[in-house]
């Protein structure tokens, strides 16, 4: 909020005492409710900084005028925030974040600083509103698999990877690998091994030839990511 719109609330407050109290007891109720946070998880692939869209949802009584603004928060600390108000942005808002700095995972919404005022009694409200949501921020993942028979027996060898926008760069990952075998027209699981340094190799017996894939599961800071179908 600007010095100016901070100091004219400060003005109003002070001039309802000044009115006293039969105005306050004619006017109707004043306040002002966070009641949603909310935000859509993205994913990164570079290490740009970006605005994310955040949304709001409230109720009101006897206000007029009135500006909201939440906190952006990682791992419990401020790292920006989403600026709400009665003239501008009322229910959807931009907040600016730089993975780089801030790193991957679950970013916080709120808590949030709330200052509404009515022009027609001037009760104001002036609080902080404890209403909270979140959003994550994942690296990008990738999988691939190669394969090599010899005799009866296949080895799959798999790599994966994740974008980690505070190395500005790719990197090894290490995800619980699920290496699949194609049954009857359904993918199966035959062995889950976690990766070392983004590498994971597992030896099936095979008579004849059949599809593989490696996929992992999404988590907090990274995407799930598959590999193409090895025929072998």
């Amino acid at each position: 909020m600007t010095f100016l719109k901070r100091a004219l609330i400060a003005a109003v407050a002070s001039l309802s005492l000044v009115v006293g109290p039969a105005v306050a007891a004619n006017a109707a109720a004043t306040s002002f409710d966070v009641t949603k946070l909310s935000a859509k998880s993205i994913v990164v692939s570079d290490a740009n900084c970006r605005n994310v869209d955040v949304h709001m949802s409230h109720k009101k009584s006897g206000v007029d005028n009135w500006d909201v603004y939440a906190d952006v928060t990682r791992r419990g600390g401020w790292v920006g925030s989403a600026d709400f108000s009665s003239s501008g942005d009322t229910k959807k808002t931009r907040a600016f974040i730089c993975p780089s700095l801030d790193g991957l995972g679950k970013y916080g919404l709120g808590p949030s600083e709330v200052f509404a005022y009515s022009e027609s009694s001037w009760d104001m409200v002036d609080r902080t509103d404890y209403t909270k949501g979140h959003f994550y921020v994942r690296g990008k993942a990738t999988a691939s698999l190669s394969a090599k028979r010899s005799g009866k027996s296949v080895t799959l060898s798999a790599k994966t990877k994740r974008y980690d926008p505070e190395s500005y760069g790719w990197v090894n990952y290490n995800p619980k690998v699920k290496f699949q075998v194609k049954k009857n027209g359904k993918w199966k699981t035959v062995k889950t091994i976690k990766a070392k340094k983004g590498k994971a190799t597992y030896k099936v017996k095979s008579k004849g030839k059949k599809s593989y894939r490696i996929v992992f599961d999404q988590v907090s800071w990274a995407t799930g990511a598959k590999s193409k179908t090895v025929k072998k």
